[in-house]
Order: C-alpha cells, then sequence, then structure tokens
C-alpha cells in the first residue's frame, strides 16, 4: 500500500513546479518535504522530477504518477470546494497583485458590481498577494482567477486578456508653479526637473525596473523623494504636492477626472505597462470575468480622453 500522503505531496508539487511553493501551500517545511518525495521515488522507484531552472519538470513516469494523483485528488478538492463554498456561481475569488494599485482594483470591481442587480451580485473575495503566491492560489482553486503584472508562462493556466496602460508624469497644479514646469516644452528637460522629487515603486517591484530602464535609456540620473511597495502610497504623497509621479494612467484615473493630479507628459505614453487577467481554463467563460474585461476596456478608452 501506498503512502496516500506522500502522493499528495507529490500532487501539490506537480502543480505548483516548486517545492518552495509546495511547502508554502501545505503549510511544511521544504527539507521534510523534500525528503519526503524522495522516500516516496524510493519507494516507487521511479525518478518522478527534473530539475529545469527554477521550476521543476514531470519526468515521463512521474507525468504518468500525475495523471493518476489528478484522478484521485482531483474530486477531492472539487467536494472540498463545494463544501467550502456557497451556493453556485454566488462567489467570486479574485487574486490581484500587490504590485497593482488598490485604488483601480477597487473601482473596476466596483463598476462591475453596479451592474449587476443586487439581488444576483455575487459575494466577491479580493486576494492582494505577490504574483508567486497568486499562481499557486490558482492552481490549487483558492481563487477563481488573478490580475497581475507579470506573464506567468504557464501552460495549465490561460491568459484571458493582456491589458496595456500608457505611463506618465503626474503631479499637482501646485508642484508644478514651484517647480516652474509650465513654461519648459521640451520632454527630457522637464524629467530632468523634477528627476530629484520623485515618489517611485520600491525597487523590487516590475513597475521600478520599467522605470529605470526608461531613465537609462534617456540617460537621465534620478533621485527617489520617497519610495513605496505600496503604489497608493506613491499617489498619495503626490497627491500632497510633494512629489512626482511615472504611473500607469488608469492608476490615476480618479484624480485624474477630478482635476487633482494633472499630466505632464506625455500626448501618449512614456512607455507601456502590461497587466494579464489569468484564469483557470473553467473558469474562463464566466460572465463576471467577461464583465470585467468590459469595465477594463471601458476605462482604457476613457483615459485616452483624459490629458
Amino acid at each position: 500500500m501506498h503512502n496516500f500522503n506522500h502522493l499528495y505531496y507529490f500532487f501539490i508539487i506537480a502543480k505548483l513546479k516548486s517545492v518552495t511553493s509546495a511547502a508554502r501551500f501545505l503549510n511544511t517545511s521544504q527539507p521534510s518535504l523534500s525528503s519526503q518525495i524522495k522516500t516516496l521515488e524510493m519507494n516507487l522507484k521511479r525518478k518522478l522530477f527534473i530539475k529545469k531552472g527554477r521550476y521543476l519538470e514531470l519526468t515521463t513516469e512521474g507525468q504518468k504518477v500525475f495523471t493518476y494523483c489528478q484522478k484521485m485528488f482531483g474530486i477531492y478538492e472539487d467536494l472540498n470546494n463545494f463544501l467550502n463554498s456557497k451556493e453556485q456561481n454566488t462567489e467570486i475569488k479574485i487574486g490581484f497583485s500587490n504590485e497593482i494599485a488598490r485604488p483601480f482594483i477597487a473601482n473596476i470591481v466596483g463598476e462591475v458590481l453596479k451592474k449587476i442587480p443586487s439581488t444576483s451580485r455575487p459575494n466577491v473575495k479580493l486576494n492582494c498577494v505577490t504574483h508567486e503566491v497568486l499562481i499557486e492560489r490558482l492552481k490549487t482553486k483558492k481563487v477563481d482567477f488573478i490580475l497581475t503584472n507579470t506573464d506567468p508562462h504557464d501552460f495549465d493556466l490561460k491568459i484571458i486578456k493582456h491589458f496595456e496602460f500608457p505611463v506618465v508624469l503626474a503631479g499637482t497644479n501646485a508642484a508644478t508653479i514651484e517647480h516652474e514646469l509650465k513654461n519648459i516644452k521640451r520632454p527630457d528637460l522637464i524629467i530632468k526637473k523634477i528627476s530629484t522629487h520623485l515618489a517611485l515603486p520600491s525597487e523590487h517591484l516590475k513597475l521600478r525596473h520599467e522605470f529605470n530602464a526608461f531613465m537609462h535609456s534617456k540617460k537621465i540620473n534620478y533621485q527617489s523623494l520617497i519610495e513605496s511597495d505600496n503604489l497608493t502610497t506613491v499617489i498619495k504623497v503626490t497627491l500632497d504636492g510633494l512629489t512626482f509621479c511615472l504611473l500607469p494612467k488608469p492608476y490615476i484615473y480618479k484624480e485624474l477626472q477630478l482635476n487633482q493630479l494633472k499630466i505632464l507628459l506625455p500626448a501618449n505614453s512614456l512607455w507601456v505597462h502590461k497587466l494579464y487577467l489569468v484564469s483557470r481554463s473553467e473558469m474562463s467563460k464566466s460572465p463576471f470575468i467577461k464583465k470585467l474585461i468590459t469595465e477594463i476596456d471601458s476605462l482604457t478608452y476613457d483615459i485616452t480622453m483624459l490629458n
């Protein structure tokens, strides 16, 4: 008789392609999990995984074992999800990257819910975590779909749509006057002028990497006044007139609408920042997802009208 716990651990590692991710999901230590998989391989007399870069891939024998495990544990997962959820289609679990501005998420989800009759609105649960944890939760059915700024490059998941957001330089009218920007026409001179008064995403965020690449291409040195891994903070200090920010236009849509911020550059975009709506195949036709796509597309169109 084979150890079902070992088979389940193998099943989770195979889904997540990582012992580290599986250990986090299973709430156990990585060394303990690795040891138990080695025991399973010895008992089965088969090598189940091979290392490829950062991830684990199944061997031919491992794929065969995984197919049987899918039949065994897939039914268990479906039952568990049913027992832990409300009536079908009344709960939507959305994961979004902690690198996305939270007001943007609140805005688009709120707009979708407004368009659904109150008698049939789902219970929406939002999860804000790192991209890596989002992928884990999506694969283990802890969330129904995710919005992230990183292409998952995973054949087990489906990119339903990717969105392209123009990045702009923005600040308050007061800050624009204080730094004497109104009469400067050349974009490079404007950026140099504000290059020591910036609110920026933290160094480990993708948006910051894109910013660094942009500034390097322009050969402009800069110094941040404040850095944060929460883009809401970046927006807040810019609204206070202390800094300027370079952010995707939809992230500051409300502030632009209310004339709390103005776009200093450019007419189109400094560069394009991408978001990916990702799901499991069976969720890709969800009515809620379709409404969310429509809302983001509508917002993307509306922002072209703001200058």
